[in-house]
């Protein structure tokens, strides 16, 4: 039973993986475990960790379609991505959007490049196109999934600018994509992608992932190995690192192609009824595809109003921030929708 693997589902309707993902039984007990090997013998343990990381990478590699020497794991996302742009070079004219996950445009700001900022739109690849027509850009960034209203990119479109911009370079925040949704690095129109585990890959605090293509290398004019060095100078973190391995290991023994699946279906209806009651904007139901996070209108007083039905979500801007993951259910969805109905 999935209540069974997540302890923390047993308490509430919870509809908030955006916010973080839930720890399992088994990664808990994995990881005490590592501590008490840790407590046994502290340098078995870190000379076994040194192994253990070429096999992350390697796993990392095969889960996400990356080549190994270009996959690496990393703190967190903001670390990841402060690590990889910091090889750009210093003339680059990036391209961001307004209002996007903070850390991914702070983490431009501390440099001296020029950017550029495009209008959050429900058509953003039209905004985008206009901005690369009318300036030469050198980097693309953006979330994959935006964080507040759970707009999903279209893969096609940035693939399309690839092949008209063959020089661009795309940047990735994959916090809201990676673990939510099928991906295959190399097939897709990132040169660049991080992102946190404790969210959907459910990995929990303290490791996150780094990949970057060949066309990246030659742009930094950098080997795979100086990246390397640059992330691991110094210690890692021995027990989040293990814990995003066991993750992944957990998601491919699940059969993570059928539990997307799963997920695409319950998101699908979920945007049919959340539309039908009119707390989504139109623009949601218009685009082709859409993410498994949804921006509710209503503000502070849904907020209250859905934790009184023991629901978790967060406030995100003007809305109320929900989210569903392979572990939620047709029934989770109906508690929502009755909480929605009974609002105002």
């Amino acid at each position: 039973m999935i209540f069974e693997s997540f302890p923390l589902l047993t308490n509430s309707t919870y509809l908030n993986t955006a916010y973080v993902g839930p720890m399992s039984e088994k990664l808990s007990t994995f990881r005490r475990e590592q501590d008490e090997e840790h407590v046994s013998n502290g340098v078995k343990y870190k000379l076994k960790a040194y192994e253990n990381l070429k096999e992350t990478h390697q796993l990392l590699g095969r889960f996400f379609g990356s080549d190994t020497k270009l996959s690496f794991v990393v703190p967190n996302f903001s670390f990841g991505v402060r690590q990889a742009i910091s090889f750009l070079p210093k003339n680059s004219k990036i391209l961001l959007l307004e209002e996007d996950y903070p850390s991914l445009l702070d983490a431009f700001k501390e440099y001296d490049f020029s950017i550029l900022l495009a209008k959050q739109d429900p058509n953003i690849e039209d905004v985008i196109e206009l901005m690369l027509a009318s300036n030469k850009i050198d980097v693309l960034a953006l979330s994959v999934v935006q964080y507040t209203t759970g707009l999903l990119i279209d893969f096609e479109f940035l693939k399309q600018l690839k092949v008209k911009y063959p020089h661009l370079i795309i940047i990735g925040d994959g916090t809201q994509f990676l673990g939510a949704h099928s991906f295959d690095f190399k097939k897709s129109p990132f040169d660049v992608i991080a992102a946190s585990g404790y969210k959907w890959l459910l990995a929990g605090f303290g490791n996150g992932v780094l990949m970057v293509s060949e066309e990246y290398l030659k742009v930094t004019q950098i080997e795979s190995t100086t990246l390397f060095n640059r992330i691991f100078n110094g210690h890692f973190n021995i027990l989040s690192t293990a814990s995003l391995n066991f993750a992944l290991k957990e998601l491919i023994r699940q059969d993570f192609q059928k539990l997307m699946h799963k997920k695409k279906q319950l998101a699908l209806s979920a945007k049919l009824e959340l539309t039908s009651l009119n707390y989504i904007s139109p623009w949601v139901s218009q685009r082709p595809t859409h993410s498994s996070i949804f921006s509710l209108k209503g503000g502070q007083k849904l907020y209250i109003h859905l934790t009184k039905y023991k629901i978790e979500c967060v406030q995100r801007g003007e809305g109320v921030r929900v989210s569903f993951h392979y572990y939620n259910s047709l029934n989770d969805l109906a508690i929502l929708m009755k909480a929605l109905k009974s609002f105002g």
